[in-house]
């Protein structure tokens, strides 16, 4: 989940500024991070925030893909619905050209009376015309006889696979030692347990669809890899006939974008594209000359900076991770492993790149690679794993060195997984806080 702060607090080392921004879960104006700082313009636009993305196979569905990306994050109360003069979207990348080759397009309508919202599921193929999927859908939103409402809005597709849009408790967790360490090399101490008093629910979008719809050519033995993101937008106010637009508000990839990036290029990622991000002199040297194992070996006797420039940093975030692509020797998930892809049009982007092909663990390690459990991230993302520990790890040499698990791990004692369970069933999440 994203942190919401002003550039001012998110860039500030003092610690007595962070422990009031980096908070261990979900709050009502700020909360701990996943992906990227919050923009000034999402503070005021909460609806518009995109707070956390995830893409594997379907554990009650081997042959489908889960996708689910939450949106407007903390809620308490009521909470709010989804914007009804918006575009929320989720993006397939088959060939790895950093551009959406599938994408899925939710609108809604306003709220009925019944605290419920209708809205149109439509699938947009590059260069042609939306195909309607669903129309008149309906979003459950109340948190009251949530699982009962849940499993009625339950949407099956045309051609297979099926869709929810619904409010479910915000299942990111995470620690403020760990991005203390990211930020400061040392540990933040909250004074309160701030995930039991600022735990919330997010809007959410979910999606299992078949892995051969998904893949480049209907094929996901030939071309297991596909690259995702989410993008919200919302129309503007003409008073002319002109046109409407759709500026793109947020944008999310790869998770913990924004502890990479010390919380700096918010503003700039959510108006960016996949390929447009990578291109950015700024981020790619965060990226390469990240600054958190300076200020963590700085704190910590006896723990080395890895050699930069970081290349297995690039690997991980921005072209996938394969034997062709860098410096970790393992075929996992970069789009050159797509065998009707074509190279030259490969790029660099932030996408979650997932392998369809990698089998269910069954044993799930919630650090994923780091743990020789290829299924997790940052080959896509499931629910349950531990993306900010993992990220730390990373940045301190994980998996290409032996890094710093023992320090990283040390300060992570706290929390282990969403604070409500999700389950192994579509949609995945829990139901909303009451």
């Amino acid at each position: 989940m994203k942190v919401l702060l002003t550039s001012t607090i998110a860039c500030a080392t003092a610690a007595s500024a962070l422990t009031a921004g980096l908070l261990a879960g979900p709050g009502i104006e700020i909360s701990q991070a996943s992906s990227h700082v919050d923009a000034p313009r999402l503070i005021a636009d909460p609806q518009m925030d995109g707070s956390d993305l995830y893409a594997h196979t379907c554990p009650d569905d081997p042959a489908s893909v889960c996708l689910i990306a939450d949106y407007t994050p903390a809620q308490h109360g009521a909470g709010r619905p989804f914007a009804d003069d918006a575009r929320y979207e989720i993006h397939i990348d088959q060939n790895g050209d950093g551009a959406p080759d599938l994408t899925y397009r939710w609108t809604f309508e306003k709220p009925d009376a019944r605290d419920a919202q209708h809205y149109t599921l439509e699938e947009i193929p590059k260069g042609a015309k939306p195909r309607t999927l669903i129309t008149n859908a309906v979003a459950p939103l109340s948190r009251y006889g949530a699982a009962e409402a849940r499993a009625a809005a339950v949407e099956h597709l045309p051609g297979g696979g099926r869709t929810l849009a619904f409010k479910a408790a915000d299942p990111f967790f995470s620690n403020s030692n760990i991005v203390g360490l990211a930020l400061t090399g040392t540990t933040l101490v909250p004074p309160i347990d701030l995930i039991q008093a600022l735990n919330g629910n997010v809007n959410a979008l979910a999606l299992q669809i078949p892995k051969s719809h998904l893949a480049l050519k209907g094929d996901p033995t030939r071309n297991p890899v596909i690259g995702v993101s989410t993008t919200a937008a919302r129309r503007t106010m003409t008073l002319d006939k002109s046109p409407e637009t759709y500026p793109q508000m947020s944008r999310l990839g790869n998770p913990s974008v924004d502890v990479l990036t010390f919380f700096s290029m918010g503003e700039q990622i959510n108006s960016m594209s996949a390929s447009q991000i990578a291109r950015d002199h700024a981020f790619a040297k965060f990226v390469t000359e990240p600054g958190a194992p300076k200020l963590i070996a700085g704190q910590h006797y006896g723990f080395e900076v890895p050699q930069t420039p970081r290349k297995d940093l690039w690997q991980t975030y921005l072209t996938g991770i394969a034997k062709s692509t860098g410096p970790i020797q393992r075929d996992l998930n970069s789009p050159t492993l797509n065998r009707d892809a074509d190279p030259d049009q490969i790029v660099p982007a932030d996408e979650l790149r997932l392998n369809m092909t990698t089998p269910p663990t069954p044993s799930p390690n919630r650090f994923g690679l780091l743990e020789n459990d290829p299924q997790g991230f940052p080959n896509g993302r499931r629910i349950n794993d531990d993306i900010q520990t993992s990220l730390v790890r990373m940045l301190m040499g994980e998996p290409l060195t032996d890094g710093a698990p023992s320090l990283v791990m040390g300060q992570n004692n706290q929390v282990t997984g969403p604070k409500e369970p999700v389950t192994r069933q579509f949609p995945y999440l829990a139901v909303p806080h009451a």
